[in-house]
């Protein structure tokens, strides 16, 4: 059994094709990943010249939106990385929370070191795989319960879910 390339514990399954991360550390990955890939859509969200910017994506065949997802990684990094540190500055006093945490710095760590993992991670996303919409334009965003849930606007399909995490 491989070890994972990030924490250095027993890769128990392989989460990511081609990356031996485990379980613990994908599921970290996935939180962080979350918030990254809901700023970006947010931000980038048509709000004024709607019909150039829709024209420019229909012509670049969402290659630019690719580009945007994984334009600000190296921020988004940063950010965490700093608000992990300042809850375990800050005395997060429960035992699980603090596990969390450190690992967390770990996995964030090692997105540092590998941005191209944002590539990997994010090639499926930028459009819709049911009728090939881009996200950054037809997207709904829904809570349910302790998930997010992020649909495509135009035809329903379900691109990405995620558990919501509350205290990052």
């Amino acid at each position: 059994m491989e070890t994972c390339v990030i924490c250095g514990e027993l890769q128990d399954f392989r989460h990511f094709d081609g990356y031996n991360i485990c379980t613990t550390c994908a599921d970290i990955m996935e939180d962080v990943m979350g918030e990254y890939f809901l700023r970006t859509i947010w931000k980038h969200e048509p709000k004024a010249h709607g019909a150039y910017l829709n024209y420019l994506n229909n012509t670049t065949k969402y290659i630019s939106d690719y580009k945007k997802l994984v334009k600000k990684s190296d921020q988004h990094t940063k950010d965490i990385s700093s608000r992990v540190t300042d809850a375990l500055e800050n005395g997060e006093s429960h035992p699980s929370k603090k596990r969390y945490f450190e690992h967390m710095q770990k996995v964030l760590e090692w997105l540092e070191e590998s941005p191209h993992f944002y590539h990997y991670y994010f090639k499926d996303y930028y459009v819709c795989p049911g009728c090939g919409s881009s996200i950054f334009e037809k997207y709904t965003r829904r809570d349910i319960g302790d998930w997010m849930v992020i649909s495509c606007s135009e035809c329903g399909t379900v691109i990405k879910k995620y558990f919501s995490m509350k205290s990052v």
